[in-house]
Formats: structure tokens, sequence, C-alpha cells
């Protein structure tokens, strides 16, 4: 083959490429689309190929058991009995306590849980919080506990929201911070941190994001009942504590790795996502663009050098080929590395490079029949002329 024949081809493709683009900023835009949800189940209506790789890897049968978060299911304790599982707590010298429970509203006695709650040392408080409606991206306090006055004024505390209003959105993220007009609150997790490891709450501080990705791959946790805690003091001593409901329908989440998750737990996993310093980085907007334009771009030149009596087959292997390897190499950054490339783009464009292909061959032989009809009416205007 000739090499000037090579570069047509060549820019041919990048031709066809470029409308592959130019297509797909036209008909996704301005939808919110992610290719992973092709391939999501019917009941999920919030999907991305993160999450598959993420659900992939909790699978594995290789896990790590937390040695700094111990869990405390108080199920459907009353408050009595949720003071006396922080006495015991406080003789067993924790780190840190959190306390995901929000003691709404007064009772006729509620002396032994202020109590309780007063003598327990490190312990952090959950809160909610909502925008405040007179600054635009900040926050002001929604609910906290009534007795939060009378335990200290010191009492450190937390906002357990999650960065989602919508109940069947998936949790993957964290705020680790929530701007207020006269102060930051911070998340459950990160007030949690700053007691039991300043450093890792430093970490997080200087990262500066507004929102970190939960690592909830591959990860459990020692979780007791309250009959269980005198004979695993040893177990909870110098570690941190979470105190909450694993079985609160209220507070049940979706997650990458579970349909339905208690709040708790998934302060667990932002906790020590935090401690571990497992944060992942996102390719930037570019990057995915970039990679996406360039895999099409493979696609399109090679389908130009294969011989059209086999090309039809060999573009279909070609193109699961580079489906698993795509999906492959994503889960090895996003499990090894810790980096998020959304080859979702990838996929998309190479779907709309064999359409913009066909657009642009049609293109060709509209093109060549006109020139043929317009040639061809010249020359019998040429051989016929006109009789005047």
């Amino acid at each position: 083959m000739k090499l000037r024949d090579r570069h047509k081809k060549y820019l041919k493709a990048l031709g066809i490429t470029s409308l592959a683009f130019v297509l797909s900023q036209i008909l996704l835009s301005p939808l919110t689309f992610s290719a992973a949800t092709m391939i999501s189940s019917p009941d999920r209506g919030d999907f991305t190929i993160n999450d598959f790789y993420c659900h992939v890897a909790d699978k594995r049968a290789v896990r790590t058991l937390d040695r700094d978060v111990v869990i405390v299911d108080i199920g459907d304790l009353d408050r009595d009995g949720i003071a006396e599982v922080i006495e015991t707590l406080s003789f067993c010298s924790p780190k840190a306590v959190g306390v995901d429970v929000l003691f709404a509203e007064p009772r006729e006695d509620d002396s032994r849980i202020i109590n309780a709650l007063r003598s327990c040392p490190n312990i952090v408080m959950a809160v909610s919080v909502k925008p405040d409606t007179d600054h635009q991206d900040m926050y002001t306090y929604d609910l906290q506990s009534f007795l939060m006055d009378s335990i200290s004024t010191g009492t450190a505390v937390g906002a357990t929201n999650f960065p989602t209003t919508e109940g069947d959105r998936t949790i993957r993220e964290f705020r680790p911070y929530f701007p207020g007009v006269t102060d930051t609150i911070d998340s459950f997790a990160l007030a949690i941190a700053r007691i039991a490891s300043p450093s890792s709450a430093t970490v997080i501080d200087e990262r500066g994001n507004s929102e970190e990705v939960i690592n909830f791959c591959s990860r459990t946790y020692n979780i007791y009942n309250p009959d269980e805690l005198i004979e695993n003091a040893d177990q909870i001593t110098g570690k941190i504590v979470l105190l909450g409901s694993l079985n609160h329908r209220e507070d049940m989440h979706t997650t990458p790795v579970k349909s339905a998750m208690t709040g708790v737990m998934i302060h667990a996993h932002t906790l020590s996502t935090i401690l571990s310093e497992t944060y992942f980085y996102k390719l930037g907007q570019w990057w995915n663009w970039a990679i996406a334009f360039l895999s099409c771009f493979t696609v399109i030149a090679l389908s130009m050098f294969i011989p059209t009596k086999i090309k039809s087959m060999t573009m279909r292997v070609f193109q699961l080929l580079l489906l698993y390897v795509t999906i492959r190499y994503g889960y090895e950054l996003f499990i090894n590395y810790n980096i998020i490339a959304n080859f979702s783009y990838s996929l998309l464009m190479i779907t709309f490079g064999l359409l913009a292909n066909d657009f642009w061959t049609g293109a060709e032989g509209c093109t060549v029949w006109i020139r043929d009809k317009i040639t061809g009416l010249k020359l019998r205007k040429l051989r016929f002329p006109a009789i005047r």
C-alpha cells in the first residue's frame, strides 16, 4: 500500500473519530449519562462503572479486618439501655466514641443518659445540617440532641449528612466538612478522626477536596452486641467505638457494595478511609475524553486496513477484546492504584465511532452519486447539444 494512501486512511479515521466525538457531545448533552447504566440492574436508577469495580473487589476472598474501628450495635435499645452501654465503654478506655444517635426530645427522666455521656471521654455526638437559606454553599445546624448543653460546652459534634438529598441515590462519597457562616462543621467521621488521629485529619485538610470517595472494598469490622462488651473489653481498649443501630430501616442506604447499608456502617468505612489515608484520585475529564478519543481512533483506523470479507467478524472480535481490556485496566487502576478512570466515555466513543463511520460512508456514497449525476448530465449536454 502506498504511503499516500495510508495517510489518507489515517486522516479519514481522524475525521470519523472527530465526528463521533461531536455526535457524543450533541446526543449526550444536556443529559447526564453513564455507559455503565447499560449493564446495571433494572431496579437501580443510579450506577457507574466504578460501582462495578467496587462490587467485584468486595467479593474477593481476601478481606481486611479493621484494627482501629469497632462497632457496637445498639439495635432497638431505649435511652437507659444506651446509657448502660456508654457506662460500660467508659471502663474500657476507648480512644474515641462516636454516638450515631440523635436524642431529639427530652423524656421523663434523662439523668442517666446525660451522666453517662458526660462521664465518657473523647465522645463525639451526631448532628445534622441543612443548607443556609441566606448564604449560598453554606450550612447551618438542623437537628442535634437536646441534651448537648447538659453534657459539656466542649463536646465535639459531627454532621452525619451524606452528599445527596435523594434516598435512592448511591452513597459513594462523603463531605469532610460543611462550611458555615461562623464556623466549619466537620463530618461525623472527620470529627472522630480529629480526636483519635489528628495527623490523619491534617492530611484530609491539606487535600482540600469538597468530597472524597469512600473506600468500601474488602473491609470488615468487629461488631459487638451490648451483652458482649465486658467479655471483649480488651478488643475495645484503645479503639474507636461507633454506637449505632445496624437494623434501623429509615437509616438504610444504597452503596456500591450493598443495596442496603446502615448509616453507622457507612460512617465506619468513611472513618477507615480517613485513618488509612487510602484516598482515590480521579482522572480529569479531559484525560477521560482523550483516552476515549484514542480508543475510538484505534478502532476506526484498524477497520480501514482489514479486508472487506473478514472485516465484520474481525471488528466484532476486536470490539469485545477492547471492551475486556478497558474494563480490566480500569479495575486494576481502581483496586491497585486507587485511580478512578471513567472508561464509560471510551465505551460510548467506540459505539458512536461505528455510527459515525456509517454516516461518513453514507455521506461519501451520496457525494459520489451526486458527482456522477452531475458528470453524466454534463456529458449528455456535450453529446446532444440543445437545438436552437
